[in-house]
C-alpha cells in the first residue's frame, strides 16, 4: 500500500545532519532515539478472551463481570523475563504495560483509596479482589532493568467498574458530580503509587476522550483544566516521568502525540508515537487469531513510522494465564531478526529529508548517512534518489556491507543499481563525504 507524503523541508541534501523539526527535551532523549517499544494489554478481560471493551460492547453489569470474568483471572503463567526477554530479541527498547485500563481492576496493591466499596466486601484490585499475591508489575520492571528496557505504565482516567461511575456512550458518566472530588483525588493517590513503587519512566494516560467543556457534566466530566492538573501533579512527583497527551487529547497537553492504530502523512508538530495492534485487538482477542497483519507490514510501518520522526508501540495481548500467544512471539521473532541486520537505521535515525516519497519506500537519515527503506522493489532494479553534487563515499546493503552497488549520476539524481538477490525489506545505506 502506497502512502501519501506531504513535503516538510527541504536542506543541504548531500549533509543529511538534521535534527527534528521541534526541539527534544532532555527528558526525551532516550525516548526520541529509541523509536520502537512494546505495548501490553492485560487484565481480568484477558481471560475472557473478546477484548478489553468486552464489559461496555456486551453491556455487562458491574456484578456480572466482576464475579464472572475478573474473579476468574489467574495470570499464573505470566512470566516477566519471557516478555522482556521477547521484547529485547524484537529490538524493543521500552515496554508499557496497562496498571488499569477501563475496567478498573489494579494490576497492583493499591492501597490509598478513599472508595473502599468497590464490590461491596474488597477493592477492585488484582491482590484484594483476584487474590493475585504476586506483584506482576514489579515483577516486569525488574527484569526490564536487568535487560536494559525503559518501564512504563497505563493508565485508565474513567473506571466503569468505580462505585461513582457506570458505562456510558463510549465514555462513562458520573452517579452524581459530588463523587467526582473524591474519585480524582483517589487517581492521583494510584498515580502516586504507582510512581512511588515502580518509578516509570512513562505514564500512559487513557480514557480521556468525553468533550472538554466547562463547566463538567455527569457524562463530560473531565476537562483541559483536570488534565493540567493531572500532568502537572506527575511532574510534581517526578519530573523526568513522561507523559503523553492524553491527559486530554487535542488540547496540546502531554509530551508527545499518540495516533492510535495509523500513521500521520506527514512529521506531526511535535514529538508523536503510533501505537498500533498486531492483528486489531488490543487486550487478548479469541476472534482475532486469524487476523494477525504481516511481518513484512508492521516491519515496513516502523520504517515509514521513523522516516516521518516518529516512534512505534507495537501490542501484545497475553492470555488471561498471562502466557503469549504463538503468533505474537512469531511475529516479534521475526521482527527481531531484521532488526539485529537493520537497526541502525532505526534507532536514533531521524527523518526523510526529501520532499516526496519514492515509490519504493522511504528514508531515514543520520549525520552524512541516507538509508533507503526498499518496500517495493523497482521494475528496473535501480533507486532513483533525488540527489545533486553530492559526494558519495559509498553505497551498500546492509545486509552485505563487503558489495558497493554501482552508481551513476544524472544532472539531477542519482541511481543505484540493485543486486539480483536481496532479502526481504532490504535497506540500501549511503555514505557520503564530509565537506
Amino acid at each position: 500500500m502506497k502512502l501519501t507524503f506531504v513535503p516538510f523541508i527541504i536542506g543541504i541534501l548531500f549533509s543529511f545532519n538534521l535534527s527534528a523539526q521541534y526541539t527534544i527535551p532532555e527528558k526525551m532523549e532516550w525516548w526520541y532515539h529509541d523509536r520502537f517499544g512494546m505495548f501490553i494489554h492485560f487484565g481480568s478481560y484477558s481471560q475472557y478472551g473478546h477484548g478489553e471493551w468486552v464489559q461496555f460492547l456486551d453491556s455487562i453489569p458491574k456484578e456480572e463481570y466482576q464475579t464472572t470474568i475478573t474473579q476468574k483471572f489467574n495470570p499464573i503463567q505470566f512470566n516477566a523475563a519471557h516478555i522482556a526477554r521477547l521484547a529485547k530479541q524484537a529490538g524493543m527498547k521500552y515496554i508499557i504495560i496497562t496498571a488499569k485500563h477501563h475496567e478498573g481492576l489494579a494490576m497492583w496493591r493499591t492501597e490509598a483509596l478513599s472508595f473502599t466499596d468497590y464490590t461491596g466486601t474488597k477493592i477492585f484490585d488484582i491482590y484484594n479482589y483476584v487474590g493475585v499475591k504476586r506483584d506482576l508489575l514489579m515483577e516486569l520492571k525488574l527484569e526490564c532493568e536487568r535487560q536494559n528496557i525503559k518501564f512504563g505504565l497505563y493508565y485508565s482516567i474513567l473506571d466503569w467498574n468505580h462505585p461513582s461511575q457506570e458505562a456510558f456512550a463510549y465514555f462513562s458518566r458520573f452517579h452524581t458530580l459530588d463523587d467526582k472530588p473524591e474519585y480524582v483525588d483517589d487517581m492521583k493517590k494510584q498515580v502516586k503509587e504507582l510512581v512511588d513503587r515502580y518509578s516509570p519512566a512513562i505514564l500512559w494516560f487513557d480514557g480521556d476522550w468525553c468533550n472538554d467543556t466547562t463547566p463538567v457534566t455527569r457524562t463530560d466530566w473531565w476537562n483541559k483544566a483536570d488534565a493540567i492538573d493531572l500532568y502537572n501533579y506527575v511532574i510534581s512527583l517526578d519530573s523526568t516521568i513522561i507523559v503523553n497527551e492524553r491527559v486530554k487529547r487535542e488540547c496540546e497537553l502531554g509530551d508527545f502525540m499518540c495516533p492510535e492504530e495509523k500513521i500521520p502523512n506527514a512529521p506531526l508538530p511535535r514529538q508523536w508515537e503510533t501505537c498500533q495492534t498486531m492483528n486489531g485487538g488490543w487486550g487478548y482477542t479469541i476472534s482475532k487469531e486469524d487476523e494477525y497483519k504481516s511481518v513484512d507490514t508492521l516491519i515496513q510501518e516502523l520504517q515509514i513510522i521513523v522516516s516521518r520522526d516518529g516512534n512505534y508501540l507495537l501490542n501484545i495481548g497475553p492470555k488471561g494465564d498471562g502466557s503469549i500467544p504463538r503468533q505474537d512471539i512469531q511475529i516479534l521473532t521475526a521482527i527481531g531478526s531484521w532488526m539485529q541486520t537493520y537497526g541502525e537505521s532505526i534507532y536514533g535515525a531521524g527523518r526523510s529529508p526529501f520532499t516526496e516519497e519514492p515509490e519504493w519506500g522511504c528514508y531515514t537519515t543520520k549525520p552524512g548517512k541516507l538509508y533507503a527503506h526498499i518496500q517495493t522493489l523497482p521494475k528496473d532494479r535501480r533507486l532513483v534518489i533525488p540527489l545533486e553534487n553530492a559526494s558519495i563515499s559509498s553505497a551498500y546493503e546492509l545486509s552485505n556491507p563487503t558489495k558497493q552497488l554501482d552508481i551513476q549520476h544524472t544532472k539531477s539524481d542519482i541511481l543505484i543499481t540493485l543486486p539480483e538477490e536481496l532479502p526481504d525489506n532490504p535497506v540500501v545505506l549511503i555514505t557520503f563525504n564530509s565537506m
